[in-house]
């Protein structure tokens, strides 16, 4: 595949781990580095294709438009591969070989139980009229999720994934997100290996009245304006980096240009 430049590479500063100590610390920092350490920049022999299924098929997803986080690229490899965690570097990066949502938590049985459940990144979708105790339809919520809504979850700091998409406009965009996040943090995102985002800050949706500590990573909200991102036209290999805290789930991200 052949990739065209998102923007000007930044200056060489600091490694992402260091920049998410000092998020944490509060430590005052410069920008991050254009490359980060545990995602290398996709190179022409990139081996990821976009996201597709018997369900999904419809190719780069398309920016401005919304990105669903749940269709980070593939490989065109077997199950058993996948399984095998050969992904792993290449189109994600994922602290545990194992899918705690798709296939585990969620059992087999259906098309959203089972989605990719061969592969690290842990996927679940919204449960609503859970028998005995709700689960995504709380009070809780800031936002109603929309109903079965698959998600990317269980989420660590350091993890990655990345999505080929087709930009078509050559513009500064600003995001939109449906999410939730038990202790806030930040993510950021590099195009064809350069940052274009910095870190972006994701408020927590924590709320102490939820006797159910398990919930506090269920508390939807929909935040708006999430910073902005100059991308240029064409195909282009976004990765969207965790970078400092646990316990968030994204269910989609919406790129809308700025006026």
């Amino acid at each position: 595949m052949h990739l065209l430049p998102c923007s000007r590479p930044l200056p060489r500063c600091l490694p992402w781990r260091v920049l998410s100590l000092a998020l944490t610390t509060g430590l005052a920092v410069p920008l991050p580095a254009a490359e980060p350490a545990a995602s290398p920049t996709p190179a022409k022999a990139y081996a990821g294709v976009p996201f597709h299924d018997t369900v999904y098929h419809a190719g780069p997803q398309v920016i401005p438009g919304t990105l669903q986080n749940e269709y980070y690229d593939t490989m065109d490899i077997s199950d058993a591969e996948k399984a095998a965690g050969a992904e792993e570097g290449i189109t994600y990066h994922d602290t545990d070989n194992k899918n705690s949502g798709s296939g585990s938590l969620n059992g087999l049985g259906s098309y959203k139980k089972e989605f990719r459940r061969f592969e690290s990144p842990d996927i679940s979708y919204i449960k609503l009229h859970n028998p005995g105790t709700p689960v995504d339809d709380t009070p809780f919520n800031l936002v109603p999720p929309d109903p079965e809504g698959l998600y990317l979850g269980w989420i660590a700091p350091g993890e990655w994934v990345r999505y080929t998409v087709n930009v078509l406009a050559d513009r500064v965009y600003t995001i939109n997100t449906m999410y939730t996040s038990k202790f806030g943090g930040h993510i950021a995102f590099d195009c064809d290996g350069s940052d274009v985002s910095g870190p972006l800050a994701i408020p927590t949706t924590f709320n102490a009245a939820d006797p159910i500590e398990w919930r506090q990573a269920h508390h939807w909200n929909k935040i708006f304006g999430l910073g902005q991102l100059h991308l240029k036209k064409g195909v282009h290999v976004l990765t969207l980096h965790f970078l400092d805290q646990p316990v968030m789930n994204f269910d989609y991200m919406e790129f809308v240009p700025v006026k």
